[in-house]
């Protein structure tokens, strides 16, 4: 986000100078010499030193990148030279828990397994109460 606030004023000034300065003028560097409008220069110049950096920015994150892939590299071979047996078994998320716990002891108890009640089944026409039958009136 800095860099917009840096790039955009700086952009935008440089196209106003380049709009403003359209008249071609004989340029001089050392022996050479050169006509070309001041605002076309100093477009190329700036288009250039913004290449420049970057480039520069570019070969710097490369070689992050690169100390970064071997760091994973010897990473993995350590790991991959360690012997298993060493460490206790723990439970998935509790890796950062001491080995002597009371919540790492806890957690890896057995818990007991509460079995769900079985549905009841839907009563039939068979297996319907029958209701007494009312006395008969004389």
């Amino acid at each position: 986000m800095i860099r917009l606030f840096i790039t955009l004023p700086v952009t935008v000034a440089l196209i106003i100078f380049a709009a403003c300065n359209q008249a071609p003028v004989e340029l001089s560097w050392l022996q050479w010499k050169w006509t070309s409008s001041p605002g076309v220069l100093a477009l190329l110049v700036a288009a250039l030193f913004y290449a420049t950096g970057s480039a520069s920015v570019w070969i710097v994150v490369l070689r992050q990148i690169r100390r970064a892939r071997r760091a994973e590299q010897e990473l993995r071979t350590l790991r991959a030279s360690l012997p298993d047996t060493d460490a206790p078994t723990r439970p998935p998320g509790l890796t950062s828990a001491p080995a002597n716990s009371p919540m790492l002891k806890a957690y890896a108890a057995p818990q007991p397994v509460e079995t769900p009640p079985a549905p009841e089944a839907a009563p039939t026409a068979e297996a319907a109460p029958q209701l007494p039958k009312p006395p008969e009136q004389s």
